[in-house]
């Protein structure tokens, strides 16, 4: 009968060691494209992707191997309904956000794709200042799931989970952007 350590699982389960979960990413010290790209970001220094400029997705401004973070505001153009920011608006950027967080892993070589996105509002969101904060939480050789959290005023207002398709023989950063 198999026995397991208190505070350890199950017998009959397996536990997903941290390492198991983030097995995909390049090394903290590795100087990929994607984190070249991701400093020129944070720099103001890069030519935006045309969706990027069309949409006016703000940059990340700090950044870390797994983790990104956003200080920006929403304005009253972003609204439909009078006063809250539109839900499409909160997916787009958890699109994006997602994305970011994927250049910041990924090892050259291999890109992403969005696979799903799903969001949940607790408190509408209105303009003003908010932040954006991004956790890669699960990344393999194949997939990887990101949790992006928007709070203001020091609470949780909205969080999405974005499920990404990681695919081999990619390019490049500009290729991972897609």
């Amino acid at each position: 009968m198999p026995t397991t350590a208190p505070g350890g699982p199950p017998p009959g389960t397996t536990a997903v060691r941290a390492a198991d979960r983030l097995r995909g990413i390049a090394p903290p010290g590795a100087r990929t494209a994607g984190r070249r790209l991701l400093a020129e970001i944070a720099a103001g220094t890069p030519d935006d992707a045309p969706a990027a400029r069309t949409l006016r997705l703000p940059p990340a401004t700090s950044w870390e191997p797994g983790r990104i973070v956003c200080e920006t505001r929403f304005g009253d153009d972003l609204t439909l309904t009078p006063g809250v920011v539109f839900g499409g608006w909160i997916a787009c950027l958890s699109d994006h956000f997602a994305g970011l967080v994927m250049l910041s892993a990924l090892p050259d070589g291999y890109g992403f794709l969005t696979a799903g996105l799903s969001t949940r509002f607790h408190a509408p969101l209105v303009p003003g200042a908010v932040r954006i904060e991004t956790v890669l939480t699960t990344c393999t050789t194949r997939l990887a799931v990101a949790e992006v959290r928007f709070e203001q005023d020091g609470r949780r207002a909205g969080e999405s989970a974005v499920e990404q398709i990681i695919r081999a023989g990619a390019r490049g950063a500009s290729d991972a952007r897609q």
